[in-house]
């Protein structure tokens, strides 16, 4: 129960954690990555299958959003008990260092589990694709949003390589997505502090406190906004100091500035998660 990391010492986990996955978390892992043949089947059933195309577009949109919710609940399905008195002393007596357990779970929470879900719904989504009828009648990677994980944002804007504004918005695209999978990151980690704080229904809870948070902090911020822009000399401030500033260089900081926020936010919520994992009481 050190805090020291040994390789084969982590290998072993991960295989016992390979090895739990399906009691675990296997039933639900493949609800997910069938659901999209439940919406397949509904359109099928109200005979309008050969009348109706499903965008590639969506269906990735579908699968990517199924692999996240994948994600956002393995820490609570896999590691239920890892903060429960009685039953997490299984997990405490592991053969294993904390860390080693620990970085096990970040795996299977941000990798191995949306990943597998992902690649269900992408095998699922070919084979629906392949039949001779349904609403699938498009392959995934003939969408105009990238594939896989990605988005062709030159084609939400109608800019084509070469034109006036072109690589600008590239550019700003390949942050976007640098800031997508930060997020991602950072919201997969405070779901894993929040399964060790919540003892039943952690992702709802979570969820909840969310919403909770949200609507104070909305209470409190209403009253602010509405004050800031009614001052007259703030917004004319505002307005000379920005009307001469280049777009790219406001882009370019607003990008950057999100990014490095969300940086922060993941690194606090993997520290909490380190750290009420490392001083669990059992």
């Amino acid at each position: 129960m050190n805090n020291k990391f040994n390789w084969n010492r982590f290998c072993k986990v991960v295989n016992k954690d390979f090895r739990n996955i399906w009691h675990t978390f296997g039933p639900t892992m493949l609800i997910l990555a069938v659901l999209p043949f439940a919406l397949w089947l509904f359109i099928l059933v109200l005979k309008q299958g050969d009348h109706i195309s499903m965008p590639s577009d969506i269906r990735l949109i579908m699968i990517e959003g199924l692999a996240y919710l994948a994600a956002l609940m393995a820490p609570s399905r896999m590691y239920r008990t890892w903060n429960l008195t009685n039953e997490g002393i299984y997990y405490a007596m592991l053969p294993a260092s904390k860390l080693e357990k620990f970085c096990s779970a970040l795996l299977y929470s941000i990798v191995i589990c949306p990943l597998a879900v992902y690649l269900g719904g992408m095998a699922l989504d070919v084979f629906l694709t392949a039949l001779p009828f349904g609403p699938w009648q498009s392959w995934l990677w003939e969408g105009k949003m990238g594939f896989p994980f990605t988005v062709d944002l030159s084609a939400l804007s109608g800019l084509s390589a070469g034109e006036p504004g072109s690589n600008m918005f590239m550019h700003f695209g390949s942050l976007w997505v640098i800031g997508c999978w930060v997020g991602y990151i950072g919201t997969v980690l405070m779901f894993v502090f929040t399964s060790t704080i919540f003892k039943r229904h952690k992702v709802l809870q979570t969820i909840l406190w969310l919403y909770v948070i949200e609507f104070v902090i909305s209470i409190i911020l209403i009253p602010v906004f509405l004050a800031v822009f009614t001052n007259t000399n703030f917004m004319e401030w505002i307005y000379d100091t920005f009307y001469g500033v280049d777009p790219t260089v406001a882009f370019n900081w607003l990008f950057w500035g999100t990014i490095v926020v969300d940086v922060l936010l993941a690194g606090l919520f993997g520290w909490l998660s380190w750290r009420r994992l490392k001083r669990m009481a059992y």
